[in-house]
Formats: structure tokens, sequence, C-alpha cells
């Protein structure tokens, strides 16, 4: 039942692809990926970012200590970098996420993927669409050792910007938390 329902959405994922034509929108590789692959996805924006080439707003929080900036030259593969580490396109992970998708009109409007297996870092990852173009992409990734427990939440909107949320609570030292809002401005 469950491959039947994976190879439904892969099949749904591949017909929204064929129809949209935005850079934005699902790749056309997606039925050779198991899971939406949010590599190609990211290595197009940061394309049409670098095309586009517009100013970053940023909002710093470290510990509670804000900080803003406006940068007019940004590296969007560094930048972004965070967002492809979470790619859980692996075959040893086949079989290892849940996957549950929204769909209004016959149009896919969201896809989830849930880990089943908790050892695993990206803990889920949502896309959400818009006629057939993605609009956001959020991630929850989590650790946890013995030393530190970190739980990271990353949202990625193509025409707004992005929100990086970290928290790291250590057992031998302070807890840390970093968050970072960045917009696009035109």
């Amino acid at each position: 039942m469950i491959r039947l329902f994976h190879l439904l959405v892969i099949f749904l994922l591949a017909v929204v692809s064929f129809q949209c034509q935005s850079n934005a929108s699902v790749s056309v590789e997606q039925t050779e990926k198991t899971f939406f692959d949010l590599r190609a996805f990211f290595e197009e924006e940061i394309a049409r970012l670098e095309e586009e080439n517009p100013k970053v707003k940023k909002e710093i929080e470290i510990n509670g200590k804000k900080e803003q900036k406006t940068q007019e030259e940004v590296d969007f593969q560094k930048e972004l970098a965070i967002f492809i580490r979470s790619d859980i396109n692996k075959p040893a992970w086949t079989e290892k996420y849940g996957v549950d998708s929204i769909l209004s009109a016959n149009n896919l409007v969201r896809v989830d993927y849930v880990a089943l297996d908790s050892t695993l870092k990206t803990r889920l990852l949502s896309i959400e669409f818009e006629n057939a173009a993605v609009q956001k992409v959020s991630i929850t990734n989590k650790t946890d050792s013995p030393l530190i427990q970190s739980k990271q939440q990353l949202t990625f909107e193509p025409k707004k910007g992005y929100e990086i949320a970290n928290q790291q609570d250590l057992s031998l030292s302070n807890d840390s938390q970093l968050r970072i809002l960045a917009t696009f401005e035109r």
C-alpha cells in the first residue's frame, strides 16, 4: 500500500513538473528520484538568484541580540548550502520516510516527507505548491547526542527569502539560539 502511495505521489509530481515552465517548479528529473529533488530545486534557485542579483536584507539574532544589515553581493551557493544538505534522496533512505500529500481540484498543494527513523537528521521536509510552482520549502532537522541536542528549522520562499532558526542545547555549556531572516529586495 505504501509503495503504491509512493508511486502515486511520484506520478503526480511528474505531471506537475511537465505542466510548469517556471524555474521555481518541480524538476522534470523528479521521476528518477524517490522524493522531491531538493538539490536540483535549490541549484535552479541559486542560478536564478545569481542572475537576478537581489539585495538581501538580513535580521540576525544570536542569543537575544539582534542586528540588521543589507548585503549587495551575496554568494547564494554558500547561503543556501544548508538547505541542500537536507536533501533526503539517498538510496538507503527510500523506506525511511513516510509521504503525505494534499491535492485540491486534482492539483498538488503540499507534500510532506516525515522521517520514520528517529536517527535521521532531516525529520520533516515539506513543499508547498501553487499552480504547480514551489511556493515554500520547510525543513526540520534534529540531531541528538549525549553532549548536544540541536534543532534547526529552515524555510525558503522563492520570491520572498529564507529563514534559518537553530537552537542548540548543550549539556556542558550555555544553550545557543540563532535566527537569520533574509528578505530578497528587488
